[in-house]
């Protein structure tokens, strides 16, 4: 799981712009069931039975919050904007990869706290004030780097102690680890189901890739992978849960009440260490856009606990990983919802 979750961290996928990883999953599950890149990306692989009467679809993002190139000025320095959540706090001084003709390395622009001005050093950075420093001028900036290249912050996965992982884009390539692995234990097993694994685009721009993928497939049910908050020392209270506490089951009026207690049940009986994740509204994942799909599909949700989430270094446990792959694989094995 850790050399996988490293391998998937390491490849591009911004928002919009996901080929890289997209082919990636594409060729390392081939080998377990009909695996295919639709035409927005994403990626689909089919297992089990492919004429079973019954079909479950399992989610997980592939695409990553970074940023795209909207001008390169006469110095050379490059004008960005976010593609997703991008937190502005932390882009200030950060190395980052444009990903154009060729990659190329920049910095994105600072000023020295010496020269700030008096009462600006405590303001958040408005991101139409930030630019990225390639080193280079406007002419031969326009020959490898173009006006809607992405950009991708620069942050080489490492392992922590206690088996956790620290990286950017674990939101949401943890949960694709788990429905790759997932996968993988499908095609060792016997089951009249057809499953459906899709590993979806641009989730962070308004989730089209599951909109797209759930409309075409169209399952009986569906669970989405995703990531959500971990407790950490200035997050606490009885809404997060710590690193290590199991797969979160989420309950929440969007959601199909069937599949949660279907999961918790199963994690119960497989003593499998689960939290609950109580919503009171839509889930902000990919489930939401899922469950709305043609007359509606019934939607659950597992999520991973996560540290730091659309931060430049994301923390997850891989213990946490391995029993939502559990779970999951019971689940089918259970045959979904009767």
């Amino acid at each position: 799981m850790k050399e996988l979750l490293f391998e998937l961290c390491s490849k591009i996928g911004i928002s919009g712009d996901e080929n890289n990883i997209s082919q990636f999953i594409k060729e390392s599950l081939s080998k377990y069931g009909n695996t295919t890149i639709e035409k927005d990306g994403s990626v689909i692989c089919i297992l089990g039975n492919k004429e079973g009467k019954k079909s479950i679809l399992f989610d997980a993002h592939i695409d990553q919050i970074g940023l795209i190139v909207t001008f390169i000025n006469k110095d050379g320095f490059l004008k960005i904007s976010p593609c997703g959540g991008v937190d502005n706090r932390q882009l200030l001084g950060k190395k980052v990869i444009i990903h154009g003709e060729k990659d190329v390395t920049g910095i994105i622009s600072c000023v020295s706290p010496h020269l700030l001005k008096s009462g600006s050093k405590d303001k958040i950075p408005n991101i139409d004030d930030l630019y990225v420093d390639i080193g280079m001028s406007k002419d031969d900036a326009e020959k490898v780097i173009s006006v809607g290249d992405r950009i991708s912050i620069y942050n080489k996965p490492k392992e922590l102690l206690n088996g956790r992982i620290a990286s950017a884009s674990l939101d949401d390539r943890a949960g694709v680890a788990v429905l790759m692995k997932l996968a993988e234990n499908i095609s060792k097993i016997e089951t009249d189901l057809k499953v459906i694994i899709c590993f979806t685009t641009q989730e962070e721009v308004g989730s089209l890739g599951a909109k797209i993928s759930s409309y075409k497939y169209f399952p009986d049910e569906a669970i989405a992978v995703d990531v959500s908050f971990a407790r950490q020392h200035d997050v606490s209270g009885e809404k997060y849960v710590n690193l290590g506490d199991g797969p979160m089951i989420g309950i929440a009026p969007s959601l199909c009440d069937e599949i949660s207690q279907l999961l918790i049940d199963i994690s119960e009986k497989e003593n499998i260490k689960y939290t609950i994740e109580v919503m009171g509204g839509r889930t902000s994942t990919n489930a939401d856009k899922i469950s709305e799909t043609k007359t509606g599909v019934k939607c659950g949700l597992v999520s991973i606990p996560q540290r730091y989430m659309h931060s430049c270094t994301e923390v997850v446990s891989i213990e946490d990983l391995e029993n939502i792959v559990k779970l999951l694989t019971c689940y089918v094995e259970n045959g979904g919802l009767n």
